[in-house]
């Protein structure tokens, strides 16, 4: 008779994810969940079994049949491992031996516990039910040989079927906002969903899915090999965890993972799968060794159709992130300076300037992080944000800069207040980096700041004040017959810069662009606020040559730009017309 104990395995699960690439920070728990009991099999003196898993798979190449076995000595000694079968058997009476992994465990160590992978692939068209599960003790040593069961689980309907598993348990099905361990497995390791960020690529769309792993142990812990499948009505979209090194968590440590899931361009995924990835491996005559995977379902946590709502947020506080992300430094300020929308008439679209002032609060130099930014409109659109091409390396002790973001909208964007995303791009092995994976770090909610007049123009660090200008006209004769025209245009300007910013070349520009009455550009010159030629405080004539004019123009007007470089080209926001 096969000896056996109820072992209580405590599963705590709660989680808080968030949809629509908003985050949530997790504000709490809702408690544990009531305990659920694993069948602990006595093998022998000091030598325990676990059936963590089943795996039944129905593919083109026949019925994928896996099983993976946890074995734990509580003894004080090393206990070997005999070569046990492992034996399935079908509702309709069929026995099949599925072979062990070459890399199974021959011993387990005192007080510890190993893993036994179990896999075969069985010849037939047809899919199979299983019934229960056998660990077999085979002398081979007497004739006839002589079998001894260890153990025969029932399976009452836990095996993971593959792509048409399903969880039927209540305690397998996760509502929105619980975090939650993993069912069957030793990790002590604490999970929470806490971002979903979709977006476009090449061949689809792809949902980066951030998960928060806690420690709550005294001891290094390693996050296991998982999977998480994304899913829409009955299709399932594989995703794979992004990071290609091991993850270890140290003892009250938290850090986040992601998982990619591809999917068609419309896909709407409604909730998500967590498995476990088990590793077969299985050496052949020649020495060859062949390693294949497969992955058993352990939780399905819904994804809410409803949107948090973002934080309010006041210009020039600082933004507050996630605690656990590895983008911002804790001694770096991050704020939201100016967020200006203009329309670009010539250009068939609107565009949106955001700046963002950094601060170095501690006393070491800060490397500047490149963060990406989204803008969410309250019709449900994403823009996503250019980062102007050069900055700062570093962030000195005491001082500031400034980092800006532009954003193409379409004409059609009326909203007058948006969701700024700021985002961490998340780069897998063999993926460039404009492939790289979104991941929100903060979100919140803010009003873009009015139209100005020429007189309090905002540039953050500058405040600009054309207080007065002139456009004079001036022809000269060239080398040739043709006739030089030249436009002079004298400012008037007070430029007021924020003391603890500092700015250099990589600042935007002002471009000033001289328009006729038929809207025909005639000549454009940038100027910077830094270097040669920069703009100054006071009188200060700019020339305009080389125009695209023959004559003299009447009723010309000069559009005032701000000009910043990005890596899609240049883009300038109309900050003022001259007239």
């Amino acid at each position: 008779m096969v000896q056996f104990k109820q072992v209580a395995m405590t599963l705590v699960l709660s989680s808080s994810l968030l949809m629509s690439g908003i985050p949530a920070l997790a504000s709490g728990t809702d408690g544990p969940a009531a305990p659920t009991a694993a069948v602990v099999y006595s093998l022998s003196e000091g030598l325990h079994a676990t059936v963590e898993g089943v795996y039944n798979e129905k593919t083109s190449s026949g019925v994928r049949l896996g099983a993976v076995i946890r074995l734990s000595n509580t003894s004080g000694q090393i206990l070997r491992i005999p070569d046990y079968e492992l034996r399935v058997r079908t509702v309709d009476g069929i026995s099949y031996t599925l072979r062990a992994s070459s890399s199974n465990a021959h011993g387990v160590q005192p007080d510890s516990e190993v893993e036994l992978t179990y896999m075969k692939v069985v010849n037939r068209q047809t899919e199979v039910n299983l019934s229960d599960l056998s660990l077999i003790d085979v002398n081979y040593d007497v004739y006839p040989k002589q079998e001894t069961t260890l153990l025969t689980a029932s399976m009452n309907g836990t095996v993971w079927n593959g792509n048409r598993g399903e969880f039927k348990e209540a305690s397998q099905i996760k509502k929105w906002g619980e975090d939650f361990t993993i069912p069957t497995l030793e990790s002590p390791l604490h999970y929470q969903t806490v971002d979903v960020n979709k977006s476009n690529s090449s061949d689809g769309a792809v949902y980066t899915v951030k998960l928060l792993v806690s420690n709550p142990t005294d001891q290094t812990e390693t996050v296991p090999a998982l999977a998480l499948d994304g899913k829409a009505g009955t299709t399932l979209y594989a995703g794979k965890l992004v990071e290609t090194d091991s993850v270890s968590i140290e003892p009250g440590e938290s850090k986040t993972i992601h998982f990619a899931i591809h999917t068609e361009m419309d896909t709407v995924l409604d909730s998500l799968n967590v498995l476990t990835t088990q590793s077969f491996t299985q050496t052949d005559t020649a020495g060859n060794v062949k390693t294949s995977t497969f992955n058993i379902g352990k939780l399905n946590v819904a994804l809410s159709t409803e949107k948090a709502a973002a934080n309010g947020y006041t210009y020039g506080i600082p933004i507050h992130f996630e605690k656990w992300n590895d983008v911002i430094h804790p001694d770096l300020d991050v704020s939201l300076t100016e967020l200006h929308v203009a329309d670009n008439k010539d250009q068939g679209s609107k565009l949106a300037f955001a700046k963002f002032k950094l601060t170095n609060k501690g006393l070491k130099d800060i490397p500047v992080p490149a963060f990406q930014t989204a803008l969410s409109s309250s019709t449900g659109y994403d823009y996503t944000g250019s980062r102007q091409s050069d900055v700062q390396k570093a962030v000195a002790p005491g001082t500031s800069t400034v980092v800006s973001y532009s954003f193409v909208l379409p004409v059609t964007e009326t909203s007058e207040s948006f969701t700024m995303k700021l985002q961490n791009a998340v780069k897998a092995a063999n993926v460039d980096s404009a492939s790289a994976y979104k991941s929100t770090i903060a979100a919140f909610q803010v009003y873009t700041q009015g139209q100005e007049d020429r007189h309090k123009i905002s540039l953050y660090p500058y405040t600009v004040n054309i207080k007065d200008y002139y456009l004079a006209q001036v022809t000269s004769p060239g080398q040739t017959i043709a006739i030089n025209y030249t436009y002079r245009l004298q400012l008037f300007m007070d430029l007021l810069r924020d003391p603890q910013v500092l700015v250099d070349a990589n600042f935007a520009k002002l471009k000033f662009e001289l328009v006729d009455a038929s809207g025909s550009i005639l000549g454009s010159k940038s100027f910077p606020f830094t270097g040669t030629d920069r703009l100054v405080n006071g009188k200060q004539t700019l020339v305009f040559s080389n125009l695209n004019t023959d004559q003299i123009q009447n009723n010309v007007i000069v559009n005032v730009y701000e000009s910043l470089n990005t890596p899609n080209g240049e883009v300038d926001r109309l900050i003022a017309e001259l007239k």
